[in-house]
């Protein structure tokens, strides 16, 4: 799923905190856990032209596949805490939350939805059924089978650019920057805006 791969999840909890390895395998363990809930206007996701002046349901869970020097939600997408994940909902409750708040979407943000990428999915296909979109604020930093996935349950993203040697911004310095080891953090903009990097 992360372009890090499965050796990201091979000691203790990794740079994930979502995963551990366990038996050749490894067990989401955020699922149904949240390290808050806030309503939001969908502009502070930012997004333009979707639902405009509505609210969004915004959530996230705990740590981060990239280690971006410059996060504003490092205390949440850093934390080795598993007290930061202090709320809990399942798919269907977050559904009805959002209906009864009156938010026409639900915004997978804080940290990002890669790493949470199966409760997101379960909580985009129950919100849809409730007539509520699914937002996603990410890097979109993952393999390309996950991110065709992950993407078809997602009605509008904010796809963040974290840097790239192509570009200038992060220039030579963007892996010190982003803990990115791939040759790009660009690869995420590909499925939603048809932009290509010729490094992926």
């Amino acid at each position: 799923m992360c372009a890090r791969g499965p050796a990201a999840c091979t000691r203790g909890s990794g740079v994930l905190l979502r995963a551990d390895a366990q038996d050749d395998a490894i067990v989401l363990k955020t699922y149904g856990r949240s390290s808050g809930y806030c309503v939001d206007p969908v502009e502070k996701k930012p997004l333009n032209h979707f639902l405009p002046g509505s609210a969004v349901l915004s959530s996230g869970t705990a740590g981060c596949n990239l280690g971006c020097r410059f996060c504003q939600n490092w205390d949440i997408s850093k934390s080795r805490e598993t007290d930061t994940l202090a709320d809990a909902a399942a798919p269907a409750a977050i559904a009805r939350a959002a209906a009864r708040l009156g938010c026409r979407a639900v915004a997978f943000t804080c940290n990002d939805p890669v790493i949470f990428l199966e409760y997101a999915i379960d909580v985009a296909g129950a919100c849809r059924q409730a007539g509520i979109k699914a937002v996603a604020v990410t890097a979109g930093y993952m393999c390309a089978q996950p991110r065709a996935e992950f993407f078809g349950h997602i009605d509008a993203a904010n796809v963040d650019l974290k840097g790239s040697p192509a570009t200038s911004v992060g220039g030579p310095a963007w892996p010190a920057w982003t803990r990115c080891w791939r040759p790009c953090c660009t690869c995420g903009t590909r499925p939603v805006c048809g932009w290509r990097s010729p490094t992926c």
